[in-house]
């Protein structure tokens, strides 16, 4: 039953006060007529709308719900949230993806192929007795400039250097200063000079090695140069040992620690 409660829009159970919904009507009749025929036919439609209300169970107004409604309530179901934290690993090589394509290969009658990850390991940190070494010398700004796995070129005596890949370097440690004495040539206008840095030996020991650059087509690589076959001979430096070069600055010069590590 419907009452003058409900009429006044006291009631929670209509949209709007009766008093608001006058003012509405006000707002955008031409006339005293208008606005009477549009209250009348607002008041009709509500009072339609409530009996409705009134005799519907929950599950007929479920019913009642129109297809965008139900499109939003199915679209929710269905995305992830957005914020999600992901903590896998960068190197995933997007697993779901690759799932995807077995699941393909699979429908195919085809034997997906074995996926092999390659995870860079983290390298050993500095043994603690080089750390003593360089704080002692006042060094600072130390960087792990390689890790590598000695060569047969590295090792041969005719060679006497150690070659340090650009594409295997964790981090540069020159200034632009000092890159440019790395380019400027000996008087027969074909070698490059390079520098003379301080180094800090397996052993400890301290010494000096010539840093250079070493031109091959369009591109270069670094390189230690003389005396690394003293170097590595005097260390007990083999093929295969894995060996770490750092860089470190005192008074603001560069120097090198190099370290074997056990295989």
């Amino acid at each position: 039953m419907v009452t003058l409660e409900d009429l006044r829009g006291d009631s929670p159970a209509l949209c709007g006060s009766f008093n608001k919904i006058g003012e509405e009507i006000r707002a955008v009749a031409k006339n005293k007529d208008e606005e009477d025929a549009m209250l009348t036919e607002r008041i009709l439609i509500d009072l339609i709308q409530f009996s409705r209300k009134k005799r519907s169970s929950p599950l007929d107004r479920d019913s009642e719900k129109g297809p965008e409604e139900e499109k939003k309530k199915r679209v929710i179901r269905v995305l992830p949230p957005k914020n999600s934290l992901n903590f896998e690993p960068k190197n995933s090589n997007h697993c779901s993806r690759q799932e995807g394509k077995c699941r393909k290969l699979e429908r195919q009658g085809k034997k997906p192929a074995e996926v092999k990850q390659t995870v860079e390991e983290q390298p050993p940190s500095m043994p603690t007795e080089l750390k003593d070494k360089i704080m002692g010398l006042h060094g600072r700004d130390v960087k792990l400039v390689i890790q590598k796995k000695l060569t047969t070129t590295d090792m041969e005596d005719s060679q006497d250097r150690l070659s340090i890949p650009r594409g295997q370097m964790r981090a540069y440690f020159l200034t632009q200063e000092e890159e440019a004495k790395l380019e400027e040539k000996e008087e027969d206008g074909i070698h490059l000079k390079g520098l003379k840095v301080p180094l800090i030996e397996p052993s400890l020991k301290e010494s000096a090695i010539f840093l250079k650059k070493w031109k091959l087509g369009n591109s270069s690589t670094y390189m230690l140069s003389s005396p690394w076959k003293n170097v590595a001979n005097k260390n007990g430096l083999k093929k295969g040992n894995i060996v770490q070069l750092w860089s470190f600055r005192v008074d603001h010069n560069p120097c090198l620690a190099l370290i074997k590590l056990q295989n």
